[in-house]
């Protein structure tokens, strides 16, 4: 459970970090992602959120190992692209697929490829509290929009999240020294201003908070503690006591990890309406 290991020794820095750590990532985090972002049945109402019809044409955008981008090429007979900045991920989604109507891109830019300039829906799930360039790159997802198109971004806001037995302060000072990893965690309550302001329309804003008593979420909270790792921004003597109290209390009974995910859709206007 600990993950006691030393501070890794890529060259990153604080200003780059929340965009770096995705680009490059350790072996034993990829394992992780692997079992964390398989489709589980509780995630219906994220692809439900999608209003997928046989023929709808779908970006998921930053994909990761391409689980989602899976579950959704299998509801829809038209073009799904995946699309995600860590080749490993890539190159993991595409050796998996099988589906003739699925794509993976690995993005090296802030561009788009060619191929992928109109869709019926974009989808994004926990990505934007990443991106360098909030409002350039919802910009660019309405623009490769069809008219009368749907965006469905979930997406975390840390200033929620609940970690037994920690309590409060310790979960704060926790995700305070995890800071480096999120260039904007509080996206989720931000969510329809950044839309708004792109020129979507009928947004609608959904809260759903899954609780976890059983420890899927401490995968969550490994990676923090290998961000925070990165720069010391908490004594390893300290990191111990956290992870090791988690361990505790998932043999008696008292965890609890909730970090309630903010559902938001919107629409692309028809110019002509």
């Amino acid at each position: 459970m600990n993950d006691v290991q030393g501070p890794r020794t890529r060259e990153l820095t604080m200003d780059t970090f929340y965009t770096d750590h995705w680009q490059t990532i350790e072996p034993e985090r990829l394992d992780r992602y692997e079992q964390l972002f398989q489709f589980r049945p509780e995630q219906e109402p994220f692809v439900d959120a999608l209003a997928l019809t046989g023929k709808t044409s779908v970006l998921d955008f930053g994909c990761g190992p391409g689980f989602m981008a899976e579950e959704i090429a299998s509801r829809t007979t038209a073009q799904v692209f995946g699309v995600d900045l860590n080749k490993e991920f890539m190159s993991r989604a595409e050796s998996r697929n099988t589906k003739k109507n699925l794509k993976f891109f690995h993005l090296e830019g802030d561009a788009l490829p060619d191929e992928i300039n109109a869709v019926d829906r974009v989808f994004i799930k926990n990505v934007l509290e990443y991106v360098p360039d909030l409002e350039g790159t919802v910009a660019r997802l309405h623009s490769i929009l069809s008219d009368g198109g749907r965006i469905v971004v979930i997406d975390s806001d840390w200033g929620f999240v609940l970690v037994e037995p920690w309590g409060k302060v310790r979960a704060d000072r926790f995700f305070e020294a995890a800071a480096a990893a999120f260039r904007e965690p509080h996206i989720g309550r931000k969510l329809p201003g950044l839309l708004a302001r792109a020129g979507f329309e009928d947004i609608k804003v959904k809260m759903i908070a899954g609780v976890d008593l059983k420890g899927r979420g401490v995968s969550v909270l490994q990676n923090m503690v290998s961000y925070i790792r990165e720069f010391g921004t908490m004594s390893e003597t300290e990191l111990q006591a956290h992870m090791s109290e988690l361990e505790a209390a998932q043999a008696n009974g008292s965890f609890m990890f909730i970090l309630p995910q903010f559902l938001v859709t919107a629409t692309k206007g028809n110019p002509d309406e």
